[in-house]
Protein backbone atom coordinates (compact mmCIF):
# COMPACT_ATOMS: atom_id res chain seq x y z
CA UNK A 1 0.00 0.00 0.00
CA UNK A 2 1.05 3.51 -0.96
CA UNK A 3 2.19 5.69 2.45
CA UNK A 4 -0.48 8.68 1.62
CA UNK A 5 -2.97 9.25 4.75
CA UNK A 6 -5.27 7.23 5.72
CA UNK A 7 -8.99 8.57 5.94
CA UNK A 8 -10.98 7.80 9.36
CA UNK A 9 -14.49 7.20 8.91
CA UNK A 10 -17.31 7.87 10.47
CA UNK A 11 -19.85 6.29 8.85
CA UNK A 12 -22.77 7.82 10.61
CA UNK A 13 -22.19 11.02 8.71
CA UNK A 14 -23.20 10.81 5.03
CA UNK A 15 -20.58 13.51 4.48
CA UNK A 16 -17.90 11.08 5.07
CA UNK A 17 -19.10 7.64 3.84
CA UNK A 18 -18.96 10.00 0.50
CA UNK A 19 -15.25 10.64 0.79
CA UNK A 20 -14.89 6.39 0.88
CA UNK A 21 -17.87 5.31 -1.44
CA UNK A 22 -19.09 6.87 -4.62
CA UNK A 23 -22.74 7.42 -3.44
CA UNK A 24 -24.58 7.56 -0.29
CA UNK A 25 -26.84 5.19 1.36
CA UNK A 26 -30.73 4.57 -0.39
CA UNK A 27 -31.49 4.32 3.16
CA UNK A 28 -30.01 5.05 6.55
CA UNK A 29 -30.70 5.59 10.02
CA UNK A 30 -28.68 8.62 10.61
CA UNK A 31 -32.13 10.70 11.38
CA UNK A 32 -32.94 8.32 14.32
CA UNK A 33 -32.44 8.19 17.50
CA UNK A 34 -30.64 4.75 17.64
CA UNK A 35 -28.00 4.56 20.88
CA UNK A 36 -24.67 2.20 20.15
CA UNK A 37 -25.43 1.00 16.05
CA UNK A 38 -26.37 2.63 12.92
CA UNK A 39 -27.42 1.23 9.58
CA UNK A 40 -26.93 2.08 5.93
CA UNK A 41 -28.25 0.11 2.61
CA UNK A 42 -26.17 0.90 -0.38
CA UNK A 43 -26.46 0.38 -3.71
CA UNK A 44 -22.97 1.18 -5.19
CA UNK A 45 -21.19 1.34 -8.79
CA UNK A 46 -17.48 -0.36 -9.46
CA UNK A 47 -15.22 1.14 -7.48
CA UNK A 48 -11.69 1.32 -5.56
CA UNK A 49 -11.35 3.49 -2.32
CA UNK A 50 -8.78 5.35 -0.83
CA UNK A 51 -7.21 3.53 2.10
CA UNK A 52 -9.77 4.41 5.27
CA UNK A 53 -10.50 2.89 8.42
CA UNK A 54 -13.32 3.25 9.97
CA UNK A 55 -14.17 4.95 13.18
CA UNK A 56 -16.78 2.04 13.77
CA UNK A 57 -16.89 -1.52 14.18
CA UNK A 58 -18.26 -2.01 10.17
CA UNK A 59 -20.06 -4.78 9.51
CA UNK A 60 -21.21 -5.63 5.62
CA UNK A 61 -23.61 -7.84 4.61
CA UNK A 62 -23.39 -8.64 0.46
CA UNK A 63 -26.73 -8.74 -0.55
CA UNK A 64 -26.63 -8.43 -4.73
CA UNK A 65 -24.90 -10.18 -7.55
CA UNK A 66 -22.04 -12.05 -7.34
CA UNK A 67 -19.12 -10.00 -7.35
CA UNK A 68 -15.14 -10.00 -6.60
CA UNK A 69 -14.19 -8.24 -3.73
CA UNK A 70 -10.53 -7.07 -3.08
CA UNK A 71 -9.25 -6.19 -0.14
CA UNK A 72 -5.41 -4.63 0.50
CA UNK A 73 -5.23 -3.90 4.89
CA UNK A 74 -2.60 -2.13 6.50
CA UNK A 75 -1.19 -5.07 8.32
CA UNK A 76 -0.25 -6.98 4.89
CA UNK A 77 -3.26 -9.38 4.94
CA UNK A 78 -4.40 -9.42 1.27
CA UNK A 79 -7.73 -10.83 0.09
CA UNK A 80 -9.51 -11.35 -3.40
CA UNK A 81 -12.86 -12.85 -2.05
CA UNK A 82 -15.85 -13.85 -4.66
CA UNK A 83 -19.04 -12.35 -2.41
CA UNK A 84 -22.71 -14.29 -2.74
CA UNK A 85 -25.65 -13.00 -1.51
CA UNK A 86 -25.58 -13.59 2.23
CA UNK A 87 -21.16 -12.95 2.33
CA UNK A 88 -20.61 -11.10 6.06
CA UNK A 89 -17.13 -8.99 6.25
CA UNK A 90 -16.20 -7.64 9.16
CA UNK A 91 -13.76 -4.31 9.04
CA UNK A 92 -12.76 -3.64 13.12
CA UNK A 93 -11.52 0.17 13.73
CA UNK A 94 -8.16 -1.24 14.73
CA UNK A 95 -7.22 -1.65 10.66
CA UNK A 96 -6.59 0.12 7.81
CA UNK A 97 -7.56 -1.14 4.00
CA UNK A 98 -8.53 -0.59 0.75
CA UNK A 99 -10.82 -1.88 -1.18
CA UNK A 100 -11.80 -2.61 -5.05
CA UNK A 101 -15.19 -4.67 -6.50
CA UNK A 102 -15.78 -5.04 -10.16
CA UNK A 103 -19.63 -5.19 -10.58
CA UNK A 104 -22.59 -3.07 -8.90
CA UNK A 105 -22.42 -4.23 -5.13
CA UNK A 106 -25.68 -4.08 -3.33
CA UNK A 107 -25.40 -4.39 0.38
CA UNK A 108 -26.19 -3.10 4.33
CA UNK A 109 -23.54 -1.95 6.59
CA UNK A 110 -23.98 -2.18 10.12
CA UNK A 111 -21.52 0.16 12.44
CA UNK A 112 -21.21 -0.59 15.98
CA UNK A 113 -20.00 2.27 18.22
CA UNK A 114 -16.21 1.32 20.07
CA UNK A 115 -18.33 2.53 23.75
CA UNK A 116 -20.69 -0.34 22.86
CA UNK A 117 -17.64 -2.53 23.08
CA UNK A 118 -15.84 -1.14 26.00
CA UNK A 119 -19.33 -1.53 28.30
CA UNK A 120 -19.49 -5.12 27.28
CA UNK A 121 -16.31 -6.04 28.41
CA UNK A 122 -16.16 -3.86 31.08
CA UNK A 123 -19.44 -5.58 32.88
CA UNK A 124 -19.55 -9.22 31.31
CA UNK A 125 -16.29 -10.31 30.81
CA UNK A 126 -13.22 -11.78 32.12
CA UNK A 127 -10.89 -10.03 30.05
CA UNK A 128 -7.36 -7.46 29.93
CA UNK A 129 -8.07 -6.78 26.20
CA UNK A 130 -10.03 -7.59 23.23
CA UNK A 131 -9.78 -7.03 19.37
CA UNK A 132 -11.95 -7.77 16.71
CA UNK A 133 -10.03 -9.35 13.78
CA UNK A 134 -10.48 -8.79 10.67
CA UNK A 135 -12.92 -10.84 8.75
CA UNK A 136 -13.09 -10.47 4.82
CA UNK A 137 -15.70 -13.02 3.56
CA UNK A 138 -17.40 -15.56 6.02
CA UNK A 139 -20.93 -17.37 6.27
CA UNK A 140 -22.74 -16.00 9.59
CA UNK A 141 -26.51 -16.82 9.68
CA UNK A 142 -27.39 -14.45 12.48
CA UNK A 143 -25.42 -11.10 11.55
CA UNK A 144 -27.24 -12.22 7.97
CA UNK A 145 -30.59 -12.64 10.11
CA UNK A 146 -29.50 -9.81 12.49
CA UNK A 147 -28.94 -7.45 9.53
CA UNK A 148 -32.07 -8.28 7.23
CA UNK A 149 -34.29 -7.25 10.25
CA UNK A 150 -33.06 -3.81 10.90
CA UNK A 151 -33.12 -3.09 6.76
CA UNK A 152 -37.05 -4.47 7.17
CA UNK A 153 -37.12 -2.39 10.01
CA UNK A 154 -36.03 0.83 8.14
CA UNK A 155 -38.02 0.04 4.69
CA UNK A 156 -41.15 -0.23 6.88
CA UNK A 157 -40.56 3.13 8.31
CA UNK A 158 -39.42 5.01 5.34
CA UNK A 159 -43.12 5.57 4.09
CA UNK A 160 -43.33 7.61 7.91
CA UNK A 161 -40.73 10.25 8.42
CA UNK A 162 -42.42 11.97 11.44
CA UNK A 163 -40.32 11.61 14.43
CA UNK A 164 -42.65 9.01 16.95
CA UNK A 165 -42.79 6.80 14.05
CA UNK A 166 -38.91 6.40 13.48
CA UNK A 167 -38.10 6.01 16.52
CA UNK A 168 -40.26 3.36 17.38
CA UNK A 169 -37.88 1.13 16.21
CA UNK A 170 -35.03 1.99 18.64
CA UNK A 171 -36.03 -0.64 21.14
CA UNK A 172 -35.31 -3.39 18.17
CA UNK A 173 -31.98 -2.03 17.11
CA UNK A 174 -30.55 -1.59 20.19
CA UNK A 175 -31.21 -4.69 21.23
CA UNK A 176 -29.65 -6.38 18.34
CA UNK A 177 -26.60 -3.90 18.72
CA UNK A 178 -25.96 -5.75 22.09
CA UNK A 179 -26.53 -9.64 20.38
CA UNK A 180 -24.14 -8.17 17.40
CA UNK A 181 -21.27 -6.91 20.13
CA UNK A 182 -21.01 -9.80 22.17
CA UNK A 183 -21.69 -12.20 19.28
CA UNK A 184 -18.17 -10.49 17.64
CA UNK A 185 -16.20 -11.16 20.86
CA UNK A 186 -17.39 -14.76 20.93
CA UNK A 187 -16.68 -15.55 18.05
CA UNK A 188 -14.16 -13.00 16.54
CA UNK A 189 -11.62 -11.73 18.87
CA UNK A 190 -8.34 -12.26 19.29
CA UNK A 191 -8.72 -14.18 22.32
CA UNK A 192 -11.23 -16.49 23.85
CA UNK A 193 -13.08 -14.26 26.56
CA UNK A 194 -14.56 -15.54 29.28
CA UNK A 195 -18.47 -14.20 29.96
CA UNK A 196 -19.43 -13.82 33.70
CA UNK A 197 -22.62 -15.88 35.24
CA UNK A 198 -24.88 -13.25 35.91
CA UNK A 199 -27.50 -16.06 36.79
CA UNK A 200 -29.95 -14.37 39.12
CA UNK A 201 -31.12 -11.81 36.91
CA UNK A 202 -32.15 -8.02 37.94
CA UNK A 203 -32.55 -7.05 41.79
CA UNK A 204 -36.67 -7.12 42.22
CA UNK A 205 -36.98 -3.57 42.93
CA UNK A 206 -34.55 -3.05 39.53
CA UNK A 207 -36.87 -5.26 37.79
CA UNK A 208 -39.93 -3.45 39.12
CA UNK A 209 -38.84 0.15 37.96
CA UNK A 210 -38.32 -1.57 34.28
CA UNK A 211 -41.67 -2.37 33.70
CA UNK A 212 -43.46 0.31 35.91
CA UNK A 213 -41.28 2.37 32.85
CA UNK A 214 -42.32 0.30 29.88
CA UNK A 215 -46.38 0.37 31.18
CA UNK A 216 -45.47 4.08 31.76
CA UNK A 217 -44.57 5.00 28.12
CA UNK A 218 -46.22 1.73 25.86
CA UNK A 219 -48.21 4.13 23.88
CA UNK A 220 -44.63 5.95 23.11
CA UNK A 221 -41.19 5.42 22.17
CA UNK A 222 -39.61 3.20 24.46
CA UNK A 223 -35.69 3.16 24.19
CA UNK A 224 -33.46 0.34 25.58
CA UNK A 225 -30.93 2.95 26.20
CA UNK A 226 -33.41 5.26 28.30
CA UNK A 227 -34.66 2.01 29.85
CA UNK A 228 -31.57 0.72 31.05
CA UNK A 229 -30.58 4.07 32.31
CA UNK A 230 -33.43 3.68 34.38
CA UNK A 231 -32.60 0.89 36.26
CA UNK A 232 -28.70 2.24 36.10
CA UNK A 233 -26.68 -0.66 33.53
CA UNK A 234 -25.66 -0.68 30.15
CA UNK A 235 -28.02 -1.62 27.36
CA UNK A 236 -26.45 -4.95 27.13
CA UNK A 237 -25.98 -5.72 31.08
CA UNK A 238 -29.46 -4.62 31.70
CA UNK A 239 -30.79 -6.97 28.56
CA UNK A 240 -29.30 -9.57 29.24
CA UNK A 241 -30.09 -9.86 33.17
CA UNK A 242 -34.28 -9.03 31.88
CA UNK A 243 -34.06 -11.56 29.91
CA UNK A 244 -32.51 -13.94 32.88
CA UNK A 245 -35.74 -12.76 35.40
CA UNK A 246 -38.72 -12.53 32.62
CA UNK A 247 -37.57 -15.07 30.20
CA UNK A 248 -37.65 -12.91 26.96
CA UNK A 249 -36.14 -9.64 25.83
CA UNK A 250 -37.08 -6.43 26.53
CA UNK A 251 -37.98 -5.53 22.94
CA UNK A 252 -40.28 -8.83 23.24
CA UNK A 253 -41.19 -7.52 26.28
CA UNK A 254 -42.84 -4.69 25.55
CA UNK A 255 -44.83 -6.26 22.32
CA UNK A 256 -46.39 -8.68 24.84
CA UNK A 257 -47.16 -5.91 26.72
CA UNK A 258 -48.58 -4.10 23.95
CA UNK A 259 -50.35 -6.58 22.67
CA UNK A 260 -51.97 -7.49 26.14
CA UNK A 261 -53.23 -3.75 26.15
CA UNK A 262 -54.81 -4.11 22.39
CA UNK A 263 -56.60 -6.98 23.79
CA UNK A 264 -58.56 -4.70 26.75
CA UNK A 265 -59.29 -2.18 24.41
CA UNK A 266 -60.51 -3.75 21.84
CA UNK A 267 -63.03 -5.90 23.98
CA UNK A 268 -63.83 -2.09 25.70
CA UNK A 269 -65.13 -1.47 21.33
CA UNK A 270 -64.57 2.44 21.85
CA UNK A 271 -61.76 2.84 19.39
CA UNK A 272 -61.21 1.45 15.95
CA UNK A 273 -58.62 -0.79 15.14
CA UNK A 274 -56.10 1.64 13.42
CA UNK A 275 -56.56 4.01 16.86
CA UNK A 276 -56.11 0.69 19.05
CA UNK A 277 -52.87 0.11 17.19
CA UNK A 278 -51.29 3.59 17.84
CA UNK A 279 -52.99 4.08 21.43
CA UNK A 280 -50.75 0.76 22.84
CA UNK A 281 -47.24 1.98 20.54
CA UNK A 282 -47.60 0.26 17.61
CA UNK A 283 -47.21 2.46 14.47
CA UNK A 284 -50.08 1.28 12.29
CA UNK A 285 -52.67 -0.82 11.81
CA UNK A 286 -50.92 -3.43 10.05
CA UNK A 287 -47.82 -3.57 12.85
CA UNK A 288 -50.70 -4.43 15.34
CA UNK A 289 -52.15 -7.53 13.18
CA UNK A 290 -48.58 -8.26 12.29
CA UNK A 291 -47.92 -8.86 16.23
CA UNK A 292 -51.29 -9.57 17.34
CA UNK A 293 -51.56 -12.45 15.27
CA UNK A 294 -48.11 -13.92 16.04
CA UNK A 295 -49.05 -13.66 20.08
CA UNK A 296 -52.74 -14.28 19.80
CA UNK A 297 -53.06 -16.67 16.68
CA UNK A 298 -55.95 -14.64 15.06
CA UNK A 299 -55.86 -10.91 14.00
CA UNK A 300 -57.86 -8.25 15.83
CA UNK A 301 -60.81 -8.46 13.49
CA UNK A 302 -61.28 -11.73 14.13
CA UNK A 303 -60.91 -11.22 17.79
CA UNK A 304 -63.58 -9.05 17.89
CA UNK A 305 -66.05 -11.94 16.25
CA UNK A 306 -64.79 -14.42 18.72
Amino acid sequence: MTNHRTLAIDFTQETSVLDVYPDKPLLSSKDLSWQGIHLGYYCQPPHETPEYRPKQCLISIHLGQPLTLQQAWKNGLATNEFQTYGSVSIYPTTHSLKETWNADAEYVEIYLTPTLFSQIAYESLDADRLEILPQPNIRDPLIQQLGLSLKTELESRHIDTSVIEANKTRLLAESISSVLAIHLIKTYSSQLPVIRDYSDGLPKHKLQLAVDYIYTHLATDISLDELSQTVGMSMHHFSRLFKQSLGCSPYQYVLRCRVERAKRLLLQRKLSIADVALAVGFSSQSHLTQHFRRQVGVTPKRFLKQ
